[in-house]
């Protein structure tokens, strides 16, 4: 398969099954004041092997900064009101196998 994003109307996701090419595969940017998103949460799940990395980008960055990292299934709350951008996914060199499903779902409690 092919590595791909989903984005509905209360989350955006990236499902992970093959190497990520150099800049990584992540799913698409949110920040919780542009969108009036309330609550949000990061997920990581699925059966495969790999470091899933959780990034955030404050209004006036120019690059990404590493927030935290997991290699387990989890789900945490991100607590952030701000402009920041979150994203999460898997950087190049980060993947062993299988399918790693991540995402970050907002406006729910």
């Amino acid at each position: 398969m092919a590595n791909r994003k989903a984005n509905g109307t209360k989350y955006k996701s990236a499902i992970i099954d093959t190497a990520p090419e150099a800049a990584g595969y992540y799913c698409d940017p949110v920040s919780a004041r542009d969108n009036r998103l309330g609550n949000m949460y990061m997920s990581v799940r699925g059966s495969g092997s790999a470091t899933v990395t959780l990034q955030f980008k404050a209004i006036d960055d120019t690059s990404w900064t590493v927030y935290d990292t997991y290699t387990a299934n989890t789900r945490q709350l991100i607590d952030d009101y701000s402009d920041t951008q979150w994203r999460i996914g898997v950087a190049s060199g980060d993947y062993a196998s299988g399918t790693v499903k991540v995402g970050i779902d907002y406006g729910t409690n």
